[in-house]
């Protein structure tokens, strides 16, 4: 198991959620990566945690410090004008520089959404040894408050 909150893999970012009372404002959070690794244990390691962790800083990287922007989400409507992103939702809109935000192909900018996100890159990027039956990704709103999402590998 990997503690994002104790070694590292977090960030920070902004989103809002259509259709929820509270959360259709922007907001921010500052996020805690965990990651579970589940699989057969006759060996003394089951995997290093070196790729593991460096992929998942490098998302973080990706996602720290910008604007949240689902691409596939149909309460939220965006367009890109010259250098500034222009969002529109629920009666609203806000423009914000290109630089700030992050387009992530998700339905909403949720923690259940981004753990699902990560997991599929995890996936599709760490060499898993064979011993490795899955993994889980738990993304966290803050410690204690989040989701997480299993991924089977192999088979």
């Amino acid at each position: 198991e990997i503690d994002g909150w104790k070694v590292g893999i977090r960030f920070s970012a902004s989103h809002f959620i259509p259709g929820h009372h509270k959360c259709s404002r922007l907001h921010g959070h500052d996020y805690g990566v965990k990651v579970r690794i589940y699989g057969d244990t006759e060996n003394p390691m089951l995997m290093d945690f070196v790729e593991i962790k460096k992929e998942l800083r490098k998302i973080c990287d990706e996602i720290d410090h910008r604007v949240i922007i689902p691409q596939s989400q149909k309460f939220i409507k965006s367009e890109i004008r010259r250098d500034e992103v222009k969002v529109f939702m629920e009666g609203k809109s806000y423009t914000f520089p290109l630089g700030d935000v992050v387009f992530i192909d998700i339905s909403m900018a949720t923690a259940e959404e981004l753990s699902k996100y990560m997991a599929k890159r995890i996936a599709s990027t760490v060499n898993f040894p064979a011993e490795v039956k899955g993994f889980e990704i738990c993304v966290e709103e803050g410690p204690g408050q989040g989701a997480c999402h299993y991924m089977p590998v192999g088979d």
